[in-house]
């Protein structure tokens, strides 16, 4: 019986602090999930590219336009809701051979956490491969 009591604390422990919003790894893992049901459709990790640009790239891309990782992810998110080519941050090559992807309809907040896991997604030892030139 006492284990009993002590798993299903521990359960609900475990529970209550991956559901909290302060939990450490929210952005990552929330944001990876939101990414693999809305965007890997489109977007692969790294070249060879889908029907979109590699989340690499778009990582590079964002780390060399934004220093900061807040006004990134803002700009990320409202470039989601409304996609429009004179405010990518990609090569015009980039939205010229893929075009612009199309308005998320998702909340603002898995825009936000998707939006953080794009900048984490940063590798500084990745080049674009320059095929869109």
């Amino acid at each position: 019986m006492k284990n009993n009591i002590i798993t299903c604390l521990t359960l609900v422990a475990l529970v209550s602090g991956i559901s909290s919003p302060g939990h450490a790894s929210q952005a990552k893992t929330g944001g990876e999930e939101i990414f693999q049901r809305n965007c890997g459709v489109c977007h692969s990790m790294k070249p060879p590219p889908k029907t979109a640009p590699p989340v690499l790239g778009i990582a590079l891309h964002y780390r060399e336009a934004f220093t900061d990782k807040q006004k990134a992810v803002e700009h990320m998110v409202r470039f989601m809701q409304k996609p429009d080519a004179s405010h990518s941050k990609l090569e015009p090559a980039a939205v010229k051979r893929f075009g612009l992807m199309p308005a998320m309809a998702m909340s603002p907040d898995d825009l936000k956490l998707v939006s953080e896991w794009f900048w984490d997604q940063y590798d500084p030892s990745f080049r674009t491969p320059g095929n869109c030139k």
